[in-house]
This record gives structure tokens, sequence and C-alpha cells, in this order.
């Protein structure tokens, strides 16, 4: 009984002990902002210093954050960033080597400070898009491990140099899309029954060496050519295509303007992709993609994609309006049948 006594108290000894890290653990992760992304234009041989504001939320207790320079690629076509903790070699766009920021940082509760950066890049850096990210790491309290914060704890690091560089995005696919897991994912479907399209997407392969923020611009018309929709910006999130991705982007066909609350009681303003007023039909989509930098030609990418709207109440129309026609046409022809039996008999 003693033993079976010792044996509880260790493991509920153990499980608050085990929470407790977790939760501090947990409330530094949420404590943290950072400063997401920077973009700089710097020519070979240019440096730039600038800083990164840090804030720690959380009221009671210190934030104490390691920093280091980690390369990323992307993850899908999404662009969701993935970095390449367990790779010691360097990509071709890394900026490991030329970022310059300190390795260790304590922010006091509920303060907001500027960690300092400087970007230097070598004066044979050739023209094109160069990037990395700093991530930043909490150390729980009187541990000496570290424990990585999540995705959005790291800091984009982007730099543009001009000059001559290899632009090309090669068109993949375009069509109206279905978007599953929350976006990530999805499919691509020509014909749709159950609900109007709602949303669009276009997949461009970058084969340059430059990080490219295409402008793009879709216009649907239905069967007579009649202009449905027109979407002015069909990147108005300003995505990229990274050196070698081949990324999807997603448009909304009518996109509103919607508020939502967090967790924490904050509302923000998001965009979703609204009902469509599309009748039963076929429709035509035109997109035009325009990209080019770094001083040099813009280039320009033409689609066209067609879908059809099919709801089953109309396909119902049309089965029952057919077998109407069917069976019309199959009792003329026995009337007429019939009429040319009597008058043979006639004869």
């Amino acid at each position: 009984m003693k033993k079976l006594f010792r044996l509880l108290t260790v493991i509920s000894i153990f499980t608050v002990f085990t929470v407790g890290q977790l939760s501090q653990v947990h409330a530094q992760s949420n404590a943290l902002v950072i400063t997401p992304r920077k973009d700089y234009s710097l020519k070979a041989g240019e440096s730039v210093q600038d800083t990164l504001v840090v804030t720690n939320r959380n009221s009671t207790e210190p934030l104490n954050l390691s920093l280091k320079v980690i390369d990323f690629e992307a993850q899908d076509e999404t662009g969701s960033p993935q970095l390449r903790r367990n790779s010691t070699d360097r990509t071709p766009w890394s900026l490991k080597n030329y970022i310059d920021a300190p390795q260790q940082v304590t922010i006091s509760p509920g303060e907001t400070v500027r960690v300092p950066v400087t970007v230097s890049m070598p004066s044979a850096t050739g023209a094109g898009s160069y990037y990395s990210a700093i991530e930043y790491a909490a150390t729980a309290p009187d541990s000496d491990k570290q424990v990585n914060i999540s995705a959005s704890g790291v800091t984009l690091v982007f730099v543009k140099v001009p000059g001559q560089a290899k632009e090309l995005l090669n068109f993949e696919q375009f069509g109206t899309f279905v978007p599953a897991n929350g976006g990530n994912s999805g499919s691509f479907a020509g014909i749709f029954f159950n609900s109007r399209p709602k949303v669009l997407a276009y997949r461009l392969k970058n084969d340059g060496n430059v990080a490219e923020q295409p402008n793009a611009s879709v216009i649907i018309k239905n069967f007579s050519g009649k202009v449905m929709y027109t979407i002015g910006d069909a990147n108005a999130k300003k995505q990229l295509a990274l050196r070698g991705q081949t990324r999807r982007f997603d448009v909304c066909i009518k996109p509103e303007d919607v508020t939502k609350t967090t967790d924490a009681g904050e509302d923000i303003n998001t965009v979703v992709c609204g009902d469509t007023n599309f009748a039963p039909g076929r429709y035509s989509a035109e997109l035009t993609v325009l990209y080019g930098e770094n001083g040099n030609e813009t280039r320009e990418i033409n689609a066209k994609a067609y879908f059809w709207y099919l709801p089953w109440w109309f396909v119902g129309l049309v089965v029952l309006a057919l077998l109407i026609v069917a069976g019309a046409g199959f009792y003329t022809y026995r009337r007429i049948s019939s009429f040319r039996s009597r008058k043979t008999r006639r004869r």
C-alpha cells in the first residue's frame, strides 16, 4: 500500500511539473509579437541597418529569445515557408552570411524592443532575389532547452539586387478551383452541380532567379459573351512565387470584407469568397498576368478556361424536357404509323 501511495505521489508531482512547464512555454509563445517580413532593395556592395520590433505581451514574465538565421523554401504551392533547420547547405538564394543580428535578446514583461539588424550584400552579388528567415526561439525559465515558438515566430527577410536578372514565369494551369483543408489544398473542377463556383486559381512555375510578385486580372463571361465579373487584382494578397517554386494563386470571384472576432476578443478584418450569381450554363474566364522587376522588361501571360454551372434541379428539368420531347416524338411516330397502316388496309 505504501509503494502504491509513493508511486501516485511521484506521478502527481511529475504531472504538475510538466503541465506547469508547458503552460509557461505556451504563455511565452503567445506573448511574442514580431515583425513578420522585411523587404530591401540593395545594389551589390551595399548594406542597410534596420531594426526588428519585438514585443513581449506577457505582463508578468520576461521573454528570453535566441535569434538564428535559417534558410527556407516553399513548403507547398500555397507559399508557406519551410525552414531548413536540419540542413547545413546554403540555398542559392541564402542570406545566412549576409545578415548580422544579436544571438540573444531578453524582453521585460509588457515591453517592446527594437533589435538591430544589418544586411550587407557582397560586391560580387549577381542580380536577383535572395531571402532567409530570422527564427526566434524562447527558452523556458530555469531550463537550458529551447522551444520553437511556431511558424509565425520568424521574420522573413527578402533582398532584391537590381540588374539584368533571369525572370521567367511559366504557365501551368488555370481554372475554377475547389479549396480544401483551409485552402492549403484542393482541386480544379470544370463542372459544378451542387453549388456555384466561388474561387479561381492559376499556377505559375518560377524558373528564374527572382522571387516574382505577379500582377493579374480576370474577366468572366457568360455563353453570350456578356461580362459577369471583372477581377482587377487577381493577386490581392501580393503573394510571391519563390525561386524554383510552382505557386498556386487563389482568386475570389466575389470577394467580401468581413469582421471576425478572435479568441482573444480582437476584431480583425478579413476577405472571404462570397456567393456568386451564376445562372445555369457555360462560362469562360480570361486570365492576364504581368510580371517583370529589377529593371527588366514586363512580360505577359494569357490563359483561358471554361466551366459549367449545372445545378441538379436544372439537370432534372433538362432530363424531364428530353423525356417529354422523346415521348412526344414517340407518340407522333406511333400516330403516323397507325395512320399509314389504316390507309394501307383501305386500299
